[in-house]
């Protein structure tokens, strides 16, 4: 049994793909260690009860940094999996020093997210968006890339396996009834719609509560509620809350939103969310950019309107709340989307195989299409625990 270290210093500890999707997959058949950033995982479904060992990175993001270099130079870790592109450095280190395979998992298009930090004076962020860029294809040379949309190829020269974000069916509750209220689910940004999500509820022609689950920066958190002071709307702003808690709340909305921003980062992406909600039977209104509607457009529930657009997002909110039609044909479609779109484990663990030596890491087609074949690929074995 090998010894796999997934690690990540930017993600929280709960973060779905991560913890949810990986980690207690590859607990399955590997020996996992798990680092990150405290606070640990629940402990209701935490390390102890999915057959991993939890370790905490503490301080700030440099301490965290080398604390997670330490982790993934130990003579007993035989593949070392990250999850944020400022560790392929460290990744890189792991694989000249200790000679032992790296899977590098990318999540977003890291480039183009550069480009749209507003934090960034504006002079930089078009050569620390080329760095990033030159690093992926540098880790391209010595690691094993995975990607969460086939719409990152583009950063690379080869192709390489595609692990859609797709969720798990067998962590999501069951549909139930409708309370009414409108959600959004993930980190709670003005790029991500927050904003725009309170104005569109304020305009509806009910009092309808809207509930915003996920990370929010304070000052934005502020900003919103007085807001919503202002616009009188019954806004629920409960911070991060562990995945199986946000689709509980999820799936009890009768609209769940997502309202992104045509910003290159989320321009040809799938927001997961919007899988999450229509596998609860919950209708979704998103905004109508390339990489959602080619996966959700076409599906029974789905209304996409306009990024910017305040009173389309209006209308398709009060459609989608008060016509039973979308609720019904969202529900009525949720066991279908249950099963074609869900997390490739067999794949993953394939890919790990793969990476560790034991067989190539080649994926099977799949009629729907969400994992991109990878050219046939043998990884070397290597020796474990370092020797």
């Amino acid at each position: 049994m090998a010894r796999i270290l997934v690690l990540t210093t930017v993600h929280q500890a709960e973060d779905p793909r991560i913890r949810r999707r990986t980690v207690a997959v590859l607990a399955s058949e590997h020996d996992v260690r798990y680092a990150t950033k405290p606070p640990a995982p629940g402990p209701a479904t935490g390390a102890a009860n999915e057959g991993y060992e939890w370790v905490g990175l503490a301080g700030g993001r440099a301490r965290r940094w080398l604390g997670g270099l330490r982790e993934a130079l130990r003579g007993d870790v035989d593949l070392v999996s990250v999850h944020d592109p400022e560790l392929i450095p460290a990744a890189l280190l792991t694989r000249l020093l200790r000679r032992r395979p790296v899977v590098v998992d990318v999540h977003e298009d890291v480039p183009g997210q550069i480009r749209t930090k507003e934090w960034l004076p504006a002079l930089l962020r078009r050569p620390l968006a080329g760095g990033a860029a030159m690093l992926l294809r540098l880790a391209e040379r010595f690691a094993v890339i995975t990607l969460a949309e086939p719409n990152y190829r583009h950063l690379f020269r080869e192709e390489h396996p595609v692990l859609p974000n797709y969720p798990d069916p067998a962590q999501l509750p069951d549909p139930t009834d409708a309370d009414g209220s409108v959600v959004y689910v993930g980190d709670v940004t003005e790029a991500r719609g927050a904003i725009l999500a309170v104005h569109a509820v304020a305009a509806l022609p009910d009092p309808t509560p809207l509930r915003l689950v996920g990370r929010c920066d304070p000052a934005l958190a502020r900003r919103l509620r007085d807001l919503a002071v202002d616009l009188a709307v019954d806004l629920h702003l409960p911070g991060f809350v562990p995945h199986p808690e946000a689709m509980a709340l999820a799936s009890r909305a009768a609209v769940g939103l997502s309202p992104l921003a045509d910003i290159p980062n989320y321009r040809h992406s799938l927001p997961t969310k919007t899988l999450e909600y229509l596998a609860l039977g919950v209708p979704v209104v998103a905004s109508d950019l390339p990489g959602t509607a080619t996966v959700i457009g076409g599906l029974p529930g789905v209304e996409l309107v306009p990024d910017r657009d305040v009173a389309a997002w209006t209308t398709a909110i009060a459609r989608a709340a008060s016509d039973p039609a979308p609720r019904r044909a969202a529900r009525e479609a949720a066991p279908t989307v249950r099963s074609r779109f869900t997390w490739p484990s067999a794949q993953l663990c394939e890919v790990y195989r793969g990476a560790l030596g034991e067989a190539p890491a080649r994926l099977p087609d799949q009629a729907e299409g969400p994992l991109v074949r990878s050219r046939p690929r043998r990884y070397p074995r290597t020796r474990r625990g370092g020797e």
